[in-house]
């Protein structure tokens, strides 16, 4: 069963709380513009960013950075209860600079991955939550000030806790020969995005099936290999659209699309937008 606590959202900010008592894994294919911090309340959950796989333990929390693969999966008791708040940085941003505080970009680019905090951190933060979620239900005045300060609270809390622990162990990845082998191909596919070998060259060259090395990348990741190899080459394209002087033309074969048809609907899927306009939004003409 699967029951929904509360799901609140106000300009560049959505928080929601759901238990699930049965066996569940994110199905839907993670990767999007937003900044994401979980919670986990109780239950223990595998969690995979970008090519690493975390266990993740009640207390713990989860910084997603923008447009990070993610996807969690169940490890454990099929019982977990968890929070999730969304961050928009196009909307919150301004206000964070003018309040002194770190940029998003800065504080999820630097501390992404498991956060974990001490007992009275963590009593902290659920009552910050909490907090934030019944300002946004009750929509009392100016209610919306009073969840930005909430969450201004939460960003130091992060901050001071990654810096108070940044020289201690810090949690471990799975270790299992399955989730090391999918880092291993996730690991090479981000910084040769360029390549175009095949499943069967790819199995071959990590020393595994090419239905077994299939089977563990999606089961893992949510993604195929392929479509894994895609996002890389999206966000290295993203990249460069903003800043070089490649042609798109040029940038898709520098990305070994097979064809700029191609390379301009893969970027359309994933950045919804066209090439030529992603430029332009970013302030480079073709």
């Amino acid at each position: 069963m699967e029951q929904t606590l509360f799901s609140e959202s106000m300009e560049g900010i959505t928080l929601d709380r759901v238990v699930r008592d049965q066996e569940y894994s994110m199905t839907m294919k993670h990767f999007h513009d937003t900044y994401e911090l979980y919670f986990l309340l109780e239950g223990e959950r595998y969690y995979f960013i970008e090519r690493e796989t975390y266990d993740v333990k009640a207390g713990n929390a989860v910084l997603v950075n923008r447009e990070q693969v993610h996807k969690t999966s169940q490890a454990g008791s099929r019982t977990h209860d968890r929070i999730l708040l969304q961050l928009n940085g196009r909307i919150l941003e301004p206000w964070l600079r003018q309040t002194g505080i770190w940029s998003l970009e800065k504080i999820f680019g630097d501390y992404y991955g498991v956060l974990q905090l001490s007992e009275t951190e963590w009593e902290e933060m659920k009552s910050l939550l909490f907090s934030m979620a019944y300002e946004m239900k009750q929509r009392a005045e100016r209610y919306e000030v009073m969840v930005r300060l909430k969450l201004a609270q939460i960003l130091l809390m992060v901050h001071r806790s990654r810096q108070q622990n940044v020289r201690e162990e810090i949690p471990l990845t799975v270790q299992t020969a399955k989730h090391e082998k999918v880092h291993e191909v996730a690991e090479y596919l981000t910084f040769h995005c360029e390549s175009g070998e095949r499943l069967e060259e790819l199995a071959e060259r990590f020393f595994i099936s090419k239905s077994y090395l299939s089977r563990i990348f999606r089961e893992v990741t949510s993604f195929s290999v392929n479509e894994y190899r895609n996002l890389a080459r999206i966000r290295k394209a993203k990249e460069l659209l903003a800043n070089s002087d490649y042609s798109i033309t040029e940038i898709s074969d520098i990305l070994g699309f097979e064809s700029i048809t191609y390379f301009e609907r893969i970027f359309k899927k994933h950045a919804d937008a066209t090439p030529s306009k992603y430029r332009r939004e970013a302030g480079r003409a073709e």
